[in-house]
């Protein structure tokens, strides 16, 4: 009896050690840093359909959407659901359609973070932009990503950007 007790007296502390740490909303680390992989599909899971009465504050939402999940979160999920199926490349290396760059972002690739990254809405052009690396522009039809441009961009002045909705920042 006074083995187990003894036993269970110094493992206790070393179950307690081994449990995964977790964020301040008892999320577990390790699931933060995993993003999902899908290129064992061979399409993207879902694309987004195309909506004349999304507005111009839910195109802000999701605009702001889209550049987390590509570039913050690597979420090709959320991020091929905001891409028509008629997505218009124009950078002259890459075919049109979203399942040309299907292969490029179905692993769930991290490119910034929001602090050394930057997004933009212009509600006026219906265009969104991220800069990182580069600056990419993407013309916003109907609540989807339409076209897509990223060679001698520009990045918009602040005042041109609509602020993030509140919105957009929940899950």
């Amino acid at each position: 009896m006074r083995l187990s007790l003894l036993s269970a007296g110094l493992l206790a502390p070393l179950t307690a050690l081994a449990a995964p740490a977790t964020d301040a909303a008892g999320v577990p680390y390790d699931y933060l840093n995993k993003r999902e992989n899908l290129c064992s599909l061979s399409a993207p899971p879902a694309l987004c359909v195309p909506n004349a009465s999304v507005t111009p504050e839910e195109t802000a939402i999701r605009a702001y959407k889209f550049y987390r999940a590509f570039i913050v979160d690597g979420d090709p999920r959320t991020m091929f659901s905001l891409i028509d199926n008629v997505y218009t490349q124009h950078n002259p290396g890459y075919r049109s359609g979203p399942q040309a760059i299907w292969s490029l972002f179905c692993a769930g690739r991290k490119i910034g973070t929001e602090q050394s990254t930057s997004h933009c809405f212009v509600p006026s052009t219906n265009m969104s932009y991220a800069r990182y690396a580069t600056i990419d522009r993407w013309r916003w039809v109907d609540g989807c990503v339409h076209e897509h441009w990223d060679q001698g961009e520009r990045f918009p002045p602040a005042d041109q950007c609509a602020p993030v909705p509140a919105a957009a920042k929940t899950p």
